[in-house]
């Protein structure tokens, strides 16, 4: 830096930096983030707020940018930072790739890293040849390149495509960062479009919202506004009817009817198109098969419906519905047991069964696929229990399935038998993007049971029923109270509903559950009772309500009781045994604030990384939130961070074995010292706390509080408010999803004697 040169000050930090330079060399950058640390040779100066120039030789940049490679020309502007290890730094948030000005500038980027096989030499003899347009020379086309010493012919090809590509890329990036898009967007985009990303957002921008991960219906209709689009485009019209139909299925909607479907769309749009408008964009996209339009309801409905759906959804729950009737009608219903085998089975078992459940085992052992229901303590597993002995005793092949992997456990630790995800069962190939079990290649067992099924959407169904062909036959096992799927669908409500597939409800309580007062106040809640507690100072119960009206200081006691009090009195290792299971996500009883309290009340410390907002420290208890089968660990597995490094990631350590996460793997992890409750679906833990609070009151529904309490093994221990728990209790409002199923369902197949 030389005499004339001075350090900005600390009152130009605040200050937006704008400067152009050369990257002379890429310290760091990372594929799938895009963070990147460059040094950068500014090209000139700039103004500080006192006057004086500033001019630096040499900066060093940090941000996200994609594709940097030494001897790039790039634009960049951000804030003066002071790092504490590295020092003053430009941490930038624009980052836009110029085109090389002169012939060293042009050296230095063909003999980068950016082009396989160009060094120094071969580049500067390029650019001897072609001059300072080298670079658009090349995009004509490679005979440009003929005659120079060195270069081979297959070097030269690969030069031009890679200038074309780089060239493209760095045109599109600097379209779509005029338009707002920030540099991961950007980079998501032009990956998904491609070179023709510019030409194709200007012919509809709306594109982005239905072909772009992560990037809305919001942020392409500013793009619109952006690029000249009136409101009243039909364009905007149909890309509005689309979300509206992406937002219900979010929802767990499979369908809307026409007229909701409209008005939602409008509602989305301003009210800015008119309703003949949509009209006419819903019989565009219904003309060229991005929705289907179809009539429901037949004799037995007071009325038909006309029913708007994503051709995907549509198409699952007509296969679904078809495969179920195709099993139905032609599957085997040899029985595969006796009364007098039963019995003998009981004896074996030394239990005694209900008549109910005597009228299940030896019905759902004689119908090609049946349904069996039931809440807690009513003996499901005793009965699946039987029916996989039995079935087994009779030379059938069984297999055992779940949606999660934690529902799979406890399936395989109930029965003995191993049992496996639904996803795993199919045999899920990653790099197909499809399952290798379908209609063409069915699963080979002869009997399918699959448990926890109110978790199970319509796709999964789907794809299931592809895979089990007569004569298999197939058992459906769950509790209807339970939460809905988080994927769009009505499987389990919707089969029962339809009166068509064979159905034995369990309602009896089985005799070792009618002391617990667990499986006592679950049907409680179920009648919209309110729950029974024990008597001052009973330490021997298994429920119990310690009141706080106070939000904040029901966050408190939450921590209290889960970290202190729960230990000390019932000897449980809190950090092991004790899982917090709250309605929502925000809010001081919410998950967020509670998964910070509760890391602090343990105490752990040392080693952290900072990702986003999210701080990950050794010894914090997470779940991973999608099924990875490359690490073999999924949706809704639980571990412990045994180890960081601030380089390559961290560790996690499962029940079974230690999993690494790259630093980009990260996101697929969440905090779980607290769970929401459809986080907790199929799961089960020795000791649930549940925080219940009207701030909540959205969320405070009979079966969400019924679901949270059932995932008790042990204890179940409310906090909160009284208000708020009579609220979960009597509020039986959930919203109803739209869903076809049951109509097809109807339709396919034909009346059986109904319901057991």
């Amino acid at each position: 830096m030389g005499r004339d040169q001075k350090e900005p000050r600390e009152s130009s930090q605040a200050l937006q930096v704008r400067l152009r330079g050369t990257i002379e060399r890429v310290t760091y950058h990372d594929e799938d983030s895009l963070y990147s640390v460059l040094k950068v040779s500014p090209e000139s100066g700039y103004e500080l707020d006192d006057g004086s120039l500033f001019r630096p030789t040499k900066i060093t940049a940090v941000g996200k940018a994609h594709g940097p490679v030494t001897g790039l020309r790039v634009e960049i502007a951000g804030k003066w930072e002071d790092h504490r290890s590295h020092g003053k730094q430009l941490s930038f948030d624009e980052f836009v790739v110029l085109t090389p000005t002169d012939t060293a500038g042009l050296v230095r980027y063909l003999a980068s890293d950016a082009f396989s096989g160009i060094g120094d030499k071969l580049a500067g003899r390029i650019v001897k040849k072609l001059g300072s347009d080298a670079l658009e020379q090349m995009r004509e086309g490679p005979e440009c390149l003929d005659g120079i010493r060195g270069l081979r012919p297959e070097v030269a090809e690969r030069l031009v495509e890679t200038v074309r590509s780089a060239l493209g890329s760095h045109k599109a990036q600097a379209f779509l960062r005029g338009l707002g898009m920030g540099p991961w967007q950007a980079a998501t985009i032009i990956e998904k479009l491609g070179l023709h990303t510019e030409e194709l957002v200007r012919e509809d921008p709306y594109r982005l919202a239905g072909d772009i991960f992560g990037i809305g219906f919001g942020t392409a209709d500013r793009v619109a506004r952006a690029l000249g689009i009136p409101v009243d485009d039909p364009r905007r019209a149909k890309a509005g009817l689309m979300q509206g139909l992406r937002d219900a299925s979010d929802d767990g909607h499979t369908c809307q009817r026409r007229d909701e479907a409209l008005a939602r769309a409008s509602k989305l749009l301003s009210n800015a198109i008119s309703e003949t408008a949509l009209e006419d964009a819903l019989e565009a996209l219904e003309a060229k098969r991005e929705v289907v339009v179809e009539c429901v309801g037949g004799p037995e409905d007071e009325q038909q419906s006309t029913l708007v759906a994503l051709p995907a959804l549509a198409h699952c729950e007509a296969t679904l519905a078809r495969n179920l009737a195709t099993l139905a009608r032609v599957g085997d219903t040899r029985a595969l047991a006796t009364e007098a085998q039963l019995a003998e089975a009981e004896k074996r078992a030394k239990i005694e069964l209900h008549p109910s459940q005597r009228e299940a085992v030896l019905g759902l052992l004689s119908t090609p696929v049946g349904l069996l229901t039931g809440g807690p303590g009513v003996g499901k597993t005793t009965i699946v229990q039987l029916i996989v002995s039995l079935a087994e005793a009779a030379g059938a092949s069984v297999a055992l399935a779940s949606p999660t992997g934690r529902a799979a456990k406890r399936l395989s630790e109930a029965t003995g038998r191993d049992a496996s995800t639904i996803h795993r069962m199919l045999g899920w190939n990653p790099a197909q993007g499809g399952f290798e079990r379908n209609d063409q290649q069915p699963l080979e067992e002869d009997l399918i049971i699959v448990d926890e099924i109110s978790m199970l959407d319509v796709i999964l169904a789907h794809h299931l029923l592809k895979a089990v062909q007569p004569p298999a036959r197939l058992i459906f096992v769950g509790d209807p109270d339970q939460l809905p799927s988080v994927g769009a669908g009505n499987v389990l409500s919707d089969m029962i509903r339809s009166q068509r597939i064979p159905l034995f409800r369990l309602q009896h309580i089985y005799r070792q559950a009618q002391g617990s007062l667990i499986i006592e106040n679950a049907h409680h809640i179920l009648r919209g009772e309110a729950p029974r507690f024990p008597e001052k100072g009973d330490k021997q119960s298994d429920f119990y309500f310690f009141p706080a009206e106070d939000v904040e200081k029901c966050a408190e006691l939450v921590i209290d009781v889960a970290s202190r009090r729960i230990p000390e009195t019932f000897g449980f290792d809190w950090t092991t045994d004790v899982q917090v299971i709250a309605p929502m996500y925000r809010g001081p009883c919410g998950v967020d604030a509670l998964n910070r309290g509760l890391r602090e009340a343990q105490g752990t410390g040392g080693l952290e990384i900072t990702r986003g907002e999210r701080i990950w420290r050794v010894g914090d208890r997470v779940i991973h939130t999608k099924n990875d089968y490359e690490k073999e660990v999924f949706n809704g597995d639980m571990g412990r961070i045994s180890s960081i490094s601030r380089e390559n990631g961290l560790t996690v350590t499962y029940p079974e074995r230690d999993v690494d996460y790259t630093l980009t793997e990260i996101s697929d992890l969440r905090p779980a010292f607290a769970i929401t409750v459809h986080r907790s679906q199929g799961a089960e833990f020795p000791v649930v706390v549940i925080p219940l609070a009207t701030q909540h009151f959205m969320m405070l529904q009979r079966n969400l509080i019924y679901t949270a309490i059932t995932r008790a093994r042990s204890l179940v221990v409310l906090v909160g408010s009284r208000r708020a728990l009579q609220m979960a209790t009597e509020n039986t409002t959930q919203s109803q999803r739209m869903s076809c199923l049951s109509d097809k369902l109807r339709a396919d197949i034909t009346l059986f004697d109904g319901e057991r």
